[in-house]
């Protein structure tokens, strides 16, 4: 339950180990040594030349209590092949980040084509991390950036940080699931104590914690904050809940990945632009563990570090952010548009972009609604998968999202079980997340099926779960259930806007024509209110993935740009 764990539970505190496995002993030393000059003020090198000395090592640094952050091995080691190698590693210590090492090729100068297959194979198959050539000439050119990388990732996700809260209460209270998501995908560190524990004791008795006032949230600097809303608690980090500008010429409503797009676009271009975002930044994406699929990410990325990267990279251009109001209304008003929002002053602008994305579909399984946040979670894994360490788990739905969770929660659950209503995979999930969950031994994958009970006091214990063809019942023992079986847009407050029977916006030449009865017709992602467009997930006909949500954000202010130039001309 911690924001920021801290390495082995009981171990005592050793520098973490990079270890190095290759038979070949020119490339073992020379590897082995430019480690050291970079890294070994921080981390202990360890070099053995055969798979089964590798192993060995890896279980000795367990016995000894070390963490292990890297393990590299040649692709052709003596006595097993590299990548079942890297598999077995990862039996034993699964926190360690797996690297295959390459020979160059002949010229020295490229990735050695003749394995660029197996490399593939192994990396969508979820058997390595990455891949790194060997007999390089300058680590700093081909070593350095990418061990760098890797072993920023495991620190974050493995070693101990500043933390800027620590929460107190009870562990499976709805309110404390909702505070460990809300500071987990807005990237605050943080760590969790259940106030049964020794330590959470102390902290209350330390820090005058009200017991009945929870959960708390203890800053760095010894101030307390009891059962606080996300109001107080953004107030209290220093995020901004108030507009600095009477009006804008851009407003985005929703700060996932098409509204962080159009946000990057519209300040650079030069608009005043500000963003509103009721939650967390990253919408749907922000919570998924991985995205492998992004341009330009050929090892993938954390959905959380993807959108802090556009978060941060939207400010500094000039965008202006607005956190923890939603969005009520929008209205046109006189020579623009107002947005009505929840607590706050109302907002002009004139332009607007929806960009509101999905949230996730209700399974409609009462004990399981009494259930939520006590074994029973609403979208991906990230913040609750360290707490079911050992513990058998299912994931309820068939896309990306169900694909990226059961993978996350693998690595700590003894067993994920997919429950998937589909006949197949196919349908819904990209080919390398397939192949992925094939190629992990811990997740089974129950095709043709449906939730129709939970069972559980105080929390979830057990589902039932119904064959949709044979009408066959099963009970499944489980601890806790993710649930991602499709979305639904938050459309309601617009109701000057036209939408399809489920809520999706139409824009753009999908608009109706009883909407629109002038010409010439609306622009591209504009809908039936002059000025409002829609981008992303909310969009009706939009395709559901990151990158279509950041191409559609970018290109909406285009026509943008656009209405405003039409504008000035009448």
């Amino acid at each position: 339950m911690n924001g920021q764990s801290g390495g082995r539970a009981g171990a005592p505190r050793y520098s973490p180990i990079i270890l190095i496995v290759d038979a070949e002993d020119s490339s073992r030393d020379a590897a082995s040594t430019a480690v050291k000059r970079r890294f070994g003020a921080d981390y202990e090198i360890q070099a053995v030349g055969s798979g089964a000395q590798g192993l060995d090592s890896i279980r000795r640094f367990i016995e000894r209590g070390y963490d292990i952050a890297i393990i590299a091995a040649d692709i052709g080691l003596p006595d097993v092949d590299g990548v079942s190698f890297l598999e077995r590693a990862h039996a034993l210590e699964k926190q360690a980040t797996r690297i295959l090492l390459i020979p160059m090729d002949e010229s020295h100068t490229n990735f050695p084509l003749s394995q660029f297959h197996r490399v593939r194979r192994a990396t969508a198959l979820g058997q390595i991390d990455l891949a790194l050539v060997k007999g390089w000439d300058t680590p700093e050119e081909w070593l350095y950036p990418q061990l760098q990388e890797a072993l920023t990732a495991w620190t974050r996700a493995h070693r101990p940080q500043h933390l800027v809260y620590r929460v107190l209460g009870d562990p499976w209270a709805p309110r404390s699931h909702e505070i460990r998501d809300i500071l987990t995908r807005n990237g605050i560190p943080f760590r969790f104590f259940s106030l049964e524990s020794e330590e959470g004791q102390r902290l209350a008795l330390d820090h005058k914690v009200d017991g009945q006032q929870l959960p708390a949230l203890i800053r760095h600097d010894g101030s307390v904050l009891q059962n606080p809303s996300s109001a107080q608690i953004a107030a209290a980090h220093g995020i901004s809940t108030r507009a600095s500008r009477e009006k804008y010429d851009l407003a985005i409503v929703g700060a996932g990945p098409a509204g962080l797009a159009a946000a990057v676009f519209g300040a650079s271009e030069g608009l005043q632009t500000v963003v509103i975002e009721g939650q967390a930044i990253g919408g749907q994406a922000g919570t998924s563990s991985m995205i492998r699929n992004y341009l330009g990410f050929p090892r993938g990325i954390n959905g959380s570090e993807l959108a802090h990267r556009a978060w941060e990279q939207a400010v500094l251009l000039g965008a202006e952010f607005v956190f923890t109001h939603e969005a009520l209304a929008v209205e046109a008003d006189g020579d623009g548009l107002i947005l009505t929002l929840t607590d706050e002053e109302p907002i002009r602008a004139d332009a607007v972009i929806i960009a509101t994305g999905v949230t996730y579909r209700r399974l409609g399984v009462q004990a399981l609604d009494r259930l939520t946040g006590v074994g029973v979670f609403y979208g991906a894994a990230g913040v609750e998968a360290p707490a079911f360490s050992g513990e058998p788990v299912a994931v309820i739905g068939g896309a990306n999202s169900a694909g990226q969770a059961a993978l996350h929660l693998a690595s700590f659950a003894s067993e994920v079980v997919m429950v998937v209503r589909g006949h197949s995979l196919t349908a819904g999930m990209s080919r390398y997340l397939i192949d992925q969950i094939e190629a992990t031994s811990n997740i089974r994958v129950v095709l043709s099926a449906r939730v129709i009970e939970g069972y559980g006091d105080a929390r979830l214990n057990a589902l039932q779960i119904e064959d949709t063809d044979s009408a066959e019942r099963t009970t499944l023992a489980v601890s806790a259930a993710f649930v991602l079986i499709g979305a639904e847009p938050h459309t309601s407050w617009l109701v000057s806007v036209s939408r399809d029977d489920r809520g999706f916006v139409y824009t753009g030449s999908d608009v109706p024509p009883e909407y629109w009865p002038a010409t010439p017709p609306p622009l591209p992602f504009e809908t039936n209110l002059p000025g409002v467009f829609a981008a992303g997930d909310v969009r009706f006909g939009s395709i559901k993935r990151v990158a279509g949500g950041v191409g559609e954000g970018s290109v909406a202010v285009g026509s943008v740009h656009q209405y405003l130039r039409g504008r000035m001309k009448a």
